[in-house]
């Protein structure tokens, strides 16, 4: 597929709700979760409310290599393992899993996205969605939003735009996390040292 909207990706991601305790952190789909697709609205319906980009970044490198996305200083900082490079079947691309060094069961990823429609996509899934909760992040347009809304149990989708086709898409999974603003938050901190990371 030449193209696909970030919108299928949005619904696609929220349909994965990723234990948060336990001894395995892989993401888990639903029972009875049906197939999910894109939706029939087109991401032009979006309309003007989609912010755009006023700085883009480069995030070409993070396709084939997400793990670059954080220094080793970043990581000592955000209190995170080196990161391991898996492929992301969701997003037919390349994800980074980093492990938290105080606990193992906490780990947080990270893919980008191109050739997509950036955050109108996004935008255009948002009545799919259990959470949609537009911000920003070091200046750069981003949402909070997802299928499933896990986010008082650690799990927490934040979609960051770094230009107008490529999203940021960092999905915590938190054991340890009791709150919306811990797992969330630590999801804004992930994106903001990307984002630092690329020069923005």
């Amino acid at each position: 597929m030449r193209r696909r909207t970030c919108a299928a990706v949005a619904l696609l991601a929220g349909a994965f709700v990723l234990t948060a305790c336990g001894g395995d952190s892989e993401p888990t789909a639903p029972t009875g979760q049906p197939d999910v697709t894109a939706p029939t609205v087109p991401s032009d319906s979006a309309g003007a409310e989609v912010p755009t980009v006023s700085d883009p970044l480069d995030a070409a490198a993070l396709t084939s290599e997400p793990c670059t996305a954080l220094t080793s200083a970043q990581l000592d900082e955000l209190g995170l393992t080196e990161g391991e490079t898996r492929p992301n079947d969701q997003f037919e691309g390349e994800a980074c899993r980093w492990k938290s060094t105080e606990d193992s069961l906490d780990s947080v990823d990270l893919t980008a996205l191109d050739n997509t429609d950036g955050l109108a996509g996004v935008y255009a899934a948002k009545d799919e969605n259990a959470y949609f909760e537009p911000t920003d992040v070091a200046g750069y347009p981003a949402v909070y939003s997802g299928l499933v809304d896990a986010r008082d149990s650690g799990a927490c989708n934040l979609w960051v735009g770094v230009d107008d086709e490529t999203v940021l898409h960092v999905l915590t999974n938190l054991g340890s996390a009791d709150s919306a603003d811990a797992s969330c938050g630590f999801a804004a901190d992930v994106a903001e040292a990307t984002i630092s990371t690329l020069g923005g």
